[in-house]
């Protein structure tokens, strides 16, 4: 597999600021939180050609629907290099044309946990991207009982912050804080 994560600081990208700005940074990922259809390819094609990895987050896309049409758009189409999601049969879809996937997972309690871990180790993402990014505890666990890499993301705004997630565990911090973008690891 192509270490999409060798930079482990990953910009999570909402608005067009922040898209230019995460051209010049020292990502090898990106992670595409927004836009529409109609800028999508242009977007992704801007990124490629910048050396870098795009994710789409197809649950926040807008114009692209939640079925395996869309999933296979973004990687025949598109050609993003995977996708995130919250949806467990969007994995499926897309482990089976071979598109790299990214389940998110939002800790809320104890129950979520659970929850979860059993959707990743049903569904078999090649990664799992924990939120909020500030319960770095819970990552080993979480890594020990599916066996998936995770990246963690989500309310990580200092440099201490990303690099405690990465010492506990996390193969990458996604973040929208654009500060934290070239930072030494």
């Amino acid at each position: 597999m192509k270490n999409y994560f060798e930079y482990p600081i990953v910009p999570a990208l909402r608005d067009e600021q922040q898209i230019k700005k995460a051209l010049s940074c020292k990502a090898t990922s990106v992670f595409l939180l927004t836009g529409d259809i109609v800028d999508l390819q242009q977007i992704i094609q801007t990124f490629h050609n910048s050396s870098k990895f795009v994710f789409v987050h197809i649950d926040l896309v807008k114009g692209l629907g939640r079925d395996e049409a869309a999933v296979n758009f973004l990687k025949y189409q598109l050609k993003a290099d995977g996708l995130i999601t919250t949806k467990g049969n969007l994995v499926n879809m897309a482990k089976k044309i071979g598109l790299i996937s990214i389940q998110r997972i939002f800790l809320l309690d104890s129950q979520s946990l659970i929850t979860g871990i059993a959707q990743a180790k049903s569904h078999k993402p090649e990664y799992v991207e924990v939120l909020p990014g500030l319960i770095p505890d819970l990552l080993k666990q979480i890594n020990d009982e599916t066996s998936i890499s995770v990246i963690t993301g989500g309310l990580i705004k200092t440099v201490d912050q990303a690099k405690f997630a990465l010492a506990r565990g996390a193969i990458a911090v996604s973040t929208s804080e654009d500060s934290l973008w070239n930072i030494s690891i």
